[in-house]
């Protein structure tokens, strides 16, 4: 579970301060889809990194599974975020190897181990779909593809949280609407799904719970 309590957080832009939020409240349960919503600047890429812990509130208390996150020490900060997977819209693959080693850094280099790698890889690229690309380079796939592989290296290790943001912002909407349907398959694992978009044509779900962060922008 993750809760914000009285979360505050401005910062400073040329034009002056922009106060993102005022006494924010909300609580997130283990296994919701959440959809953040609101117009640019509103703050959705700020929650996102609040609970990476890349950003820290100027005030108010941030939870998951009832940890603090004000306590947790810098040098513990790479253990906390090994149970959270992220897909940002900076994602980058390593160029000069294959989709297989790709996977297969991430998991050493999140504290993994080699003996399992190969079926922990085979078992993401096949519930993604994407098992033909395993001896694929990036420069040879789209921008899309590159996308799907980035996706599954940021569950390759079955973290408890998924952050997405804008995960449909660079893709037309065959691709869009594809990208979708696989963070549903990665919810249906009992993972707890958080995606920013200002997209409301792929957030649309009985399953998915909005948020709104129009309104609060103070």
């Amino acid at each position: 579970m993750i809760t914000f309590e009285h979360i505050s957080h401005q910062y400073v832009t040329e034009e002056g301060e922009n106060v993102v939020y005022r006494d924010f409240n909300e609580q997130i349960s283990d296994g919701e889809f959440i959809v953040l919503t609101g117009r640019s600047g509103s703050g959705k890429t700020t929650l996102l990194k609040m609970i990476l812990k890349e950003i820290e509130p100027d005030e108010g208390i941030i939870r998951v599974d009832d940890k603090n996150l004000r306590d947790i020490k810098r040098r513990d900060i790479p253990f906390y975020r090994r149970s959270i997977g992220v897909l940002f819209q900076d994602f980058k693959l390593i160029p000069d190897v294959n989709v297989y080693d790709n996977l297969y850094y991430s998991i050493l280099a999140t504290g993994g181990s080699g003996k399992d790698a190969e079926k922990k890889i085979t078992h993401v690229l096949t519930m993604l779909g994407i098992d033909r690309f395993h001896k694929r380079f990036p420069r040879e796939m789209s921008g899309g593809e590159q996308q799907k592989v980035c996706l599954a290296r940021a569950v390759i290790n079955h973290p408890k949280i998924l952050l997405v943001d804008e995960p449909t912002g660079n893709l037309g909407p065959i691709d869009s609407a594809d990208m979708v349907r696989l963070l549903d398959v990665i919810h249906d694992q009992g993972i707890t799904v958080i995606m920013a978009t200002h997209d409301m044509s792929v957030a649309d779900s009985p399953e998915r719970r909005h948020i709104s962060l129009d309104g609060r922008l103070t």
